[in-house]
């Protein structure tokens, strides 16, 4: 194909969608284009993951360069950057993982103002070239990409070697894979039951009433123009209450109770998100301040002397239960671990601290869902460093009332580890740490 002809497709393709992708594979023309490639194989556990790549050279099996593509709608600045952000960094990761020495290209279409500047930096800063479909010079970057793919320069190779072994290192979870119904239970039940009241404390589910009291006192301080989540239930409009998100987390609440009724020292909470000190901060500045690089709940550990983090990820793909949600926080975390432990050296390299932070992840929805791979998310989230996954429906009895705190598995493992119930102390420890953190742009790779 002349460049000509190659160049066309490029030029007048709308830089935002599916059909950036079409056109940088077609314009690229390697012999395999686009297809699968096996990330992770284990004959023994007859495991084989793979992932879609949008274009790589030379071969699926064994390649040495591959191109990605993302985009944001022109006309939505700023929208799900971050989320793109961590997907593709969770995909770069992948990658890397199991090829180190493997070359990566990320194609970012769009125009410029549809990015937080920061984002378009990290992605800079992590894949070993970035091509921006906004500028002059697109389609000769392509070409060049094309005719010269050794000539892509690699970079932090020491860091994805060390992800690699690390990842061969990690116990895989056997077994079955969780599947969670928390969420759809809860809004069953709440549907059948109906509005019981005026105010949240009509309410006899104690989880529920504990949703609904946060969506109604935001809903009266903002003078109605938040928590409506509150408007919804009173007007039983409950496919709006399904799709509402902030309070309708009985997850995240269960959480919140089962900690206050066992006495521990903890902060965060229903729709309270704590933000952890990552790497991203130092490559941003200012301009992070309001990511969402953060944790459910923060406890702290005795018996390790580093904080707890609790995750509640609820993404069961809605009612009809399709994958691509889970699909997509499974890479998300991956590059979450990244964040929590990178800084920056003196010359701008990427370090790796050891892990000093233990983490727990309660699931819901259907996390096996790929059928011919059913543990590959959960093991994602293990190589992303997760020490404990449990199901969200561990939190409740079958009558979806809060599960007892002596025998919640939950609770029993934040015991084990003598988390701490002095507030006050907690707040120290946890302060201490963050401090660290934040000051640490230099460590032990």
């Amino acid at each position: 194909m002349a460049y000509n002809e190659q160049s066309i497709s490029l030029r007048f393709v709308q830089k935002f969608g599916p059909e950036l992708e079409r056109a940088v594979t077609a314009a690229l023309n390697w012999p395999e284009g686009r297809g699968r490639v096996v990330y992770f194989h284990n004959d023994q556990l007859t495991l084989k993951y793979d992932l879609q790549v949008d274009a790589f050279y030379p071969n699926a099996a064994e390649p040495q360069i591959f191109v990605s593509v993302t985009y944001c709608k022109p006309d939505k600045p700023g929208h799900s950057n971050e989320n793109k952000l961590q997907l593709k960094l969770g995909e770069l990761m992948l990658l890397k993982a199991r090829f180190p020495e493997i070359r990566s290209v990320l194609v970012i279409g769009g125009n410029q103002g549809t990015w937080l500047p920061y984002v378009l930096k990290a992605f800079q800063f992590f894949f070993d070239r970035t091509i921006f479909a906004w500028e002059d010079g697109f389609d000769a970057a392509i070409e060049e990409v094309r005719t010269s793919p050794f000539g892509v320069q690699r970079k932090h190779a020491e860091i994805w070697q060390r992800l690699a072994s690390e990842w061969t290192a990690v116990p895989l979870w056997e077994g079955e894979p969780i599947d969670s119904s928390m969420r759809e239970s809860m809004w069953e039940l709440i549907s059948e039951t109906g509005c019981e009241g005026e105010l949240p404390e009509d309410i006899s589910n104690d989880i529920f009433r504990h949703c609904m009291q946060a969506a109604f006192d935001r809903h009266k301080s903002s003078r109605g123009r938040s928590g409506k989540e509150w408007s919804n239930y009173v007007n039983e409009d409950w496919e709006a209450l399904w799709q509402s998100r902030s309070y309708v987390n009985p997850g995240e609440a269960a959480i919140q109770l089962l900690l206050e009724k066992a006495g521990l020292a903890y902060e965060g909470g229903l729709a309270k998100d704590v933000p952890v000190p990552s790497l991203i901060h130092h490559l941003g500045g200012r301009e992070v301040d309001n990511t969402k690089v953060s944790e459910d709940f923060v406890l702290y550990s005795r018996a390790l002397d580093r904080p707890v983090f609790i995750q509640s990820k609820a993404s069961g793909g809605g009612k009809e239960g399709h994958g691509k949600n889970i699909q997509n926080r499974a890479k998300e975390q991956l590059a979450r671990s990244l964040f929590y432990r990178g800084g920056l050296d003196e010359q701008g390299n990427i370090i790796i601290r050891p892990k000093d932070y233990y983490w727990i992840g309660l699931l819901d929805g259907n996390w096996g869902v790929t059928k011919k791979a059913p543990l590959k998310y959960l093991h994602m989230l293990q190589w992303a460093g997760y020490d404990m996954l449990l199901p969200t429906d561990s939190l409740v009895n079958d009558d979806m009332s809060l599960s007892d705190v002596n025998t919640n598995m939950l609770i029993q493992r934040l015991l084990e580890l003598d988390c701490l119930t002095d507030q006050v102390e907690f707040e120290r420890r946890w302060k201490t740490w963050r401090a660290q953190r934040m000051l640490q742009r230099q460590g032990s790779a």
